[in-house]
């Protein structure tokens, strides 16, 4: 029976080292363009989850993911499970990430560094702190396998969600400065790695 039990919490173990275990690229730009940022013809509000969901912008990109946390008892889990920070050019780059230490909690994100490998308006203007929302079940699953240093392409819209039972929740899609990050809500229609 101990061996059982052994070796169901060692498979435990080896499966969540594997999720949160970073990938490494080499030094040299990985995701050189910036996400797209479009404004939408028209796209009608809808429902999810007993949510108003609402489309402002659509976004897609090819991005580096530099942090990712995985949401379980938080209010806004049951919507938006998964928040990643990523980043393009420079700061999809090796030769730079590799010296700063990014990590994500309540919906916010920090980093550390020694000195930074480059300026500091330059690193916000190169990172976006998404908050998910799967538009699928196929969605969420390849969402719940990102790793930190993977490249994925994503598609959705930038939205804001207005609730009556908990919430409302705004996209900050226009603030960029040297302090912080956009806070962009995302309703993920296509999400894979590359």
């Amino acid at each position: 029976m101990f061996k059982y039990v052994l070796l169901c919490f060692l498979a435990l173990f080896g499966y969540y080292a594997w999720t949160v275990y970073p990938i490494n690229h080499g030094p040299g730009i990985i995701a050189p363009h910036k996400p797209n940022i479009d404004y939408l013809s028209w796209e009608k509000p809808f429902t999810y989850k007993g949510e108003n969901i609402i489309p402002v912008k659509k976004y897609s990109g090819e991005l580096r993911i530099l942090a990712k946390k995985q949401y379980f008892f938080d209010d806004r889990s049951e919507l938006s499970p998964i928040d990643i920070l990523v980043g393009w050019d420079d700061m999809s780059d090796e030769r730079n990430v590799s010296f700063i230490n990014f990590s994500l909690s309540d919906r916010y994100f920090k980093m550390s560094f020694t000195r930074p490998p480059i300026p500091l308006e330059h690193m916000y203007s190169e990172m976006d702190l998404l908050h998910l929302i799967p538009s699928s079940e196929e969605v969420k699953r390849t969402m719940n396998g990102l790793r930190k240093g993977h490249i994925v392409s994503i598609e959705g819209f930038i939205v804001n969600v207005e609730s009556s039972s908990s919430f409302n929740w705004e996209s900050e899609h226009l603030r960029r400065d040297n302090t912080r990050l956009p806070n962009l809500v995302l309703w993920v229609n296509k999400i894979h790695t590359n």
